[in-house]
């Protein structure tokens, strides 16, 4: 049903539904369902202005930026800073004992000059289930995920037990163990794919991802897409200038790898003429289905017409599922939206916690690493054509044991369903029905909490990812402030951004963890870190860049100002009927 949702909220936002019908279909939704269309139209538009009780419109606040702080705001983040610095003395105090010797790559990560005695990360002693245990004594509640490692919790018995048994055995690098072939049977029965090919990470997953592509197809181009993470490889960092161009992405990084890769807009129909315009060239097409820096652009029609195009021209298509692969469902995204890609990337979850990728794919493609099957008793061979692969511990036994639990869990789970094909059934005891719904519900209370507050924050969400975002500004002092507040109230967050649930969080974690949102950002609005934006700034603001913007500027002004105008008053009455239901 979120894939229906997701296409409605597109036509909606697009203009290719008119007003009278969608409210019809809006009509005929459960309220679940009317609630995550609601959601998905916001989260693509940015807006969070919304028809208060008495019917009349309120000014949506802004946070205040560092640049703008007044004695009040900086008397305030000294006492804090105090505060803080009693609430984790010895993670503060680790910092400048090691940072010499410790090259932490993170560190700098969103830092902001205002608050800098704010800005470090805390030292754990211990994890457990849905909690994270400092060395000051603290305890919190997990929503990091481990960075999308965790679907489970923290040191889950069925992934220990399977490691601890590997380490009795002995971890021999060379060679095959029972667990590896089982192991991969099983990653294939769930996700689809013909064949898997264990990495040892993410990024070297997708590297050998895209020379398979390169060999299979005799071209050297990869396109991928403006806004997606594929990993540390030079092979597929590269930004996007306002010509078009592909730049090398930093220091260190060469400009002759970046004239390999074409960088398009996600979701641009644009991308799609620029890919069949150069298909003779290009090897590969590698997308993040679901961003994971911008969860709310979910452009289905989008995949689905470049699965076509991709498929005429002999394209191989390569899925990046390092974040929604067996997060969302079993298949990850592509079983959401039910796009099925020659290859796939894969790598958090399916390590079980130890480091880990996984690339799996058809057969034909595949056997470009081993050169397919071959038997003992007959003239079968090895096909000649093969691409380099190697890695020590690409089979490391520790984390193959640890994989095919994680995988033996997640079937064990499914197998109490009996309709696995909806994944954001309530009604159902299936794993990822009740973490994907169970996310949503929650989403759903901090938004409505948000525009009841005039607050400019949304939470976007795919299955259990979820992610903050200040809809006008990017990483100020009061989002900052904000995620120090929300662990100070008992919340551990990823700094980065993406946040998760588990399996192992209970309603009364949730429950805590949308109280400390909401008791952070009070205190924050207490303080003054959020205003009431001039009247002139609220019409000059622009929606989220998204496919049905960029389609939008090829019209004339006049011809956007009334369809903005038409659009805005579709919102308004989709925002009363959730005042009506909520009521």
């Amino acid at each position: 049903m979120q894939t229906l949702n997701n296409e409605i909220a597109e036509k909606i936002i697009s203009k290719k539904i008119e007003k009278k019908e969608a409210m019809r279909i809006f009509d005929s939704l459960s309220e679940t369902d009317k609630l995550q269309l609601i959601s998905q139209i916001k989260s693509l538009t940015g807006i969070t202005d919304v028809v208060n009780g008495n019917g009349a419109t309120s000014n949506r606040l802004k946070p205040l930026d560092q640049r703008d702080l007044e004695e009040h705001h900086r008397a305030f983040i000294q006492k804090l800073i105090t505060e803080y610095e009693n609430f984790v003395p010895k993670s503060k105090a680790n910092v400048p004992k090691n940072h010499f010797h410790f090259v932490d790559q993170r560190r700098n990560f969103h830092l902001i000059k205002e608050i800098k005695q704010l800005h470090f990360q805390i030292t754990y002693e211990k994890a457990e289930g849905a909690y994270v245990h400092d060395i000051d004594g603290n305890k919190y509640i997990d929503i990091s995920g481990d960075m999308g490692v965790n679907i489970f919790g923290h040191k889950a018995p069925v992934i220990v037990d399977a490691v601890k048994a590997a380490l009795d055995r002995g971890i021999p690098l060379a060679g095959y163990s029972e667990t590896i072939h089982k192991a991969t049977k099983l990653i294939s029965e769930l996700t689809g794919h013909d064949r898997v090919l264990f990495t040892q990470s993410g990024t070297e997953a997708v590297m050998v991802a895209t020379r398979i592509a390169r060999a299979a197809t005799n071209r050297k181009k990869i396109a991928l897409f403006e806004g997606a993470y594929h990993g540390l490889s030079d092979v597929v960092m590269a930004m996007r200038d306002m010509q078009g161009n592909s730049l090398a992405a930093g220091p260190g990084m060469l400009q002759e790898f970046a004239d390999q890769i074409i960088v398009l807009k996600y979701g641009d129909e644009e991308s799609l003429d620029i890919i069949e315009a150069h298909a003779d060239e290009i090897a590969g097409v590698l997308v993040e289905p679901v961003q994971s820096r911008h969860i709310y652009n979910k452009p289905v029609e989008f995949l689905r017409e470049l699965r076509s195009i991709t498929i005429e021209k002999d394209i191989p298509l390569i899925f990046d599922e390092m974040i929604t692969g067996f997060r969302v469902s079993p298949k990850g995204a592509q079983g959401i939206f039910n796009i099925t890609p020659d290859i796939s990337t894969y790598g958090k979850i399916p390590g079980g916690g130890l480091p880990t990728g996984l690339v799996a794919g058809s057969q034909k493609y595949m056997d470009l690493i081993d050169g397919g099957t071959w038997e003992f008793d007959d003239d079968s061979m090895p096909k000649s054509k093969r691409v380099g692969m190697g890695g020590t511990h690409s089979q490391n036994p520790l984390k193959v044991a640890s994989a095919y639990a994680t995988m033996k869990e997640i079937k064990r789970q499914l197998r109490e369903n009996e309709d696995n094909t909806n994944y954001y059934s309530e009604t159902s005891d299936c794993m990822y029905c009740k973490l994907n719904t169970r996310t949503m519900r929650m989403v759903e209370e901090l938004n409505q909490y948000f525009i009841e507050h005039n607050l400019p924050i949304t939470i976007d969400f795919f299955g259990s990812l979820f992610r903050f975002r200040y809809v006008d500004s990017y990483w100020g002092i009061t989002e900052a402030l904000m995620f120090i507040l929300m662990r100070m109230n008992g919340v551990e967050t990823n700094i980065q951004g993406n946040c998760f649930l588990t399996t192992a969080h209970t309603d009364e974690d949730i429950r805590n963890v949308i109280d400390a949102v909401k008791k952070s950002l009070q205190m924050l609005m207490e303080e003054g870190f959020f205003y009431i934006a001039p009247t002139e700034e609220l019409e000059e603001e622009v929606f989220v860049e998204t496919p049905i913007a960029v389609q939008q500027n090829k019209t004339t002004h006049k011809e956007t100002s009334v369809s903005n105008s038409q659009i805005q008053q579709l919102k308004d009455l989709l925002v009363k009927d959730l005042k009506r239901f909520n009521q």
